[in-house]
């Protein structure tokens, strides 16, 4: 008697929803895994200072920092569709490992992605308690990605610079009311990156020449931007120290965390300064993410 393929058994149910879920979330990572410095570790990392600072008891510390992961996630995931939605023709110059300049997202996929998150996110935010930070950020992406903004230098610094407001708002507010304290750090920390936030700007001048987007180096030109840059991150630790670490604590794990911030200052100060490669202006834009959030780390020791 001849043998007979086995039939191919139905997958479970709840085995494709399991694969589905990890699916996106596996793509969700791949959206933002190039950000999350900037946009998920940093607001989670001040969460748990602040957290720290308030000696919140074990079961709500631990509540309150999970909530912040998810929180944070889901306010750097929505910048990142949105942003990735209205410069995919850029990324394939600038950023071609994107999801959507490979290929690994199609645009109607990533439009309803962008729909479901910028529902959940402020239903996130009600649940903890800041859903009005939640709808600021969503106009300033809105406003950065959606209405253009990001084509203009002013309008693209300023929602960078002072997107650290519906960021580190958030962070405090999740555990204990904002003070004079909080809103202390959080301009303190605004102004500066609004500032120099260009430095993000030097790694994409050939895509942005191309694409006439202008960006604080396209408009000043690439001299002048990095002697400005240069500058700025060379003086930024004396901003830190009067305005942030010398005004909130001087023990010996303060002075160590200025010493480290400076560290991470003047390094950019001096890159920025040398070699002039696309790889090399992204390394030195990720020392810029290092300081701010070592910076909001440094809060455990100084608040």
């Amino acid at each position: 008697m001849a043998d007979h393929e086995a039939a191919p058994r139905p997958i479970a149910p709840w085995s494709a929803l399991f694969r589905a879920v990890l699916g996106e979330a596996v793509l969700s990572w791949r959206f933002i895994r190039n950000d999350p410095w900037a946009g998920l570790y940093s607001g989670v990392v001040f969460t748990i200072a602040v957290a720290w600072h308030h000696r919140l008891p074990p079961e709500r510390f631990v509540l309150t920092v999970a909530g912040s992961v998810l929180y944070f996630y889901l306010y750097l995931y929505s910048f990142c569709l949105t942003n990735q939605l209205t410069g995919r023709l850029e990324d394939r110059v600038n950023k071609p490992f994107r999801p959507l300049a490979q290929g690994q997202a199609l645009i109607r996929g990533t439009i309803v992605r962008t729909v479901v998150v910028f529902a959940a996110f402020p239903l996130v935010g009600a649940l903890l308690g800041v859903w009005e930070w939640a709808l600021i950020w969503e106009a300033m992406t809105v406003l950065h990605n959606l209405a253009g903004g990001a084509r203009r230098w002013v309008v693209k610094d300023l929602v960078i610079g002072f997107g650290a407001l519906p960021m580190l708002g958030p962070a405090w507010q999740m555990v204990a009311p904002l003070t004079a304290e909080s809103w202390r750090w959080m301009l303190a920390l605004a102004v500066p990156i609004f500032l120099l936030i260009p430095v993000q700007d030097l790694r994409d001048l050939r895509g942005d020449t191309a694409s006439e987007r202008v960006t604080f180096p396209t408009a000043f030109g690439e001299p002048f931007a990095r002697a400005f840059l240069s500058a700025g991150f060379a003086l930024l630790p004396l901003l830190d120290h009067f305005l942030i670490l010398r005004a909130s604590g001087t023990s010996v794990p303060a002075w160590l965390a200025e010493a480290i911030t400076a560290g991470l200052c003047w390094t950019i100060a001096w890159r920025v300064t040398r070699q002039r490669t696309p790889a090399y202006d992204h390394r030195t834009y990720r020392f810029f993410e290092y300081w701010y959030t070592a910076i909001l780390a440094a809060a455990l020791v100084t608040l």
